[in-house]
């Protein structure tokens, strides 16, 4: 019994060896639904601050087109040369990252662009 024992341990041990060596890297291709769906479109747009209210969440830029637009932003918004929300002034310079959402542009992240002086 000992031997046939034995054999059969030689056996199973490489196929579980085997086994868990080529389903470990398969258990990373599952997909995570949970996150941020990465279908939406992220738009980037350039401009000037129009008018800013940090109550509302609301920031109206002036694109370098000249068309208004008014950008949403939430707590996932990221800034970039800002510290905080206070910082951001009417005529300041910003590269603007952002969702379309229905008939909403919701901010990803936020770039104040450097004042460049003679």
């Amino acid at each position: 019994m000992k031997t046939s024992t034995r054999t059969l341990h030689s056996f199973i041990a490489p196929f579980l060896m085997f086994f868990f060596l080529f389903i470990s890297p398969l258990s990373f291709a599952a997909e995570d639904n949970n996150g941020m769906s990465l279908s939406q479109d992220v738009v980037v747009v350039e401009g000037k601050v129009k008018n800013f209210k940090k109550e509302k969440q609301t920031l109206m830029l002036k694109t370098n087109k000249g068309e208004k637009m008014d950008i949403l932003f939430d707590w996932n918004t990221a800034l970039v040369g800002y510290s905080s929300l206070q910082e951001i002034k009417k005529g300041q310079g910003v590269k603007i990252w952002y969702t379309v959402q229905g008939k909403k542009n919701t901010a990803v992240k936020i770039e104040k662009k450097l004042d460049v002086g003679c």
